[in-house]
């Protein structure tokens, strides 16, 4: 008698990576989200606030990705906001739109992930950033 057959296992459905520790800014960012605590909110809220982190995260890496030239010649120069405008422009209006009802809290993944990736940590970098951000320092 032939053993039952193993069923596959299901293949999993869309994968995120999730930094759960939304609390924390990244490196060289002031802790604006000391008070603001993303698991007190809403179950539909902070499911926005997940897919605004991963959105904002994509972005830049099919930015970089898609103009690396530009984007180390941008960290060079110090001029991604400028350099990177119309892509970056059409990134945050794509961000804006979906995220909308989270706008106003304070954090804003678009700047942690342009800073993070485009910029690699140095917000220097970035030149003039263009939108109203509770996480901007300069």
């Amino acid at each position: 008698m032939r053993p039952a057959p193993v069923p596959e296992p299901e293949p999993p459905g869309e994968v995120f990576e999730v930094d759960t520790d939304l609390s924390s800014p990244a490196v060289g960012e002031p802790d604006y989200e000391e008070e603001f605590d993303v698991n007190r909110l809403s179950p539909e809220e902070q499911e926005l606030h997940r897919r605004a982190n991963r959105v904002a995260k994509v972005s830049m890496q099919d930015i970089k990705m898609l103009r690396p030239e530009q984007v180390r010649l941008g960290r060079e120069n110090r001029d991604i906001c400028i350099r990177l405008r119309d892509d970056i422009e059409k990134a945050h209006r794509e961000y804006d739109r979906r995220f909308k009802p989270i706008m106003d809290h304070p954090v804003d993944y678009f700047y942690r992930w342009l800073v993070e990736i485009l910029a690699e940590g140095d917000t220097h970098a970035l030149g003039d950033y263009p939108y109203a951000s509770p996480a901007r320092h300069h």
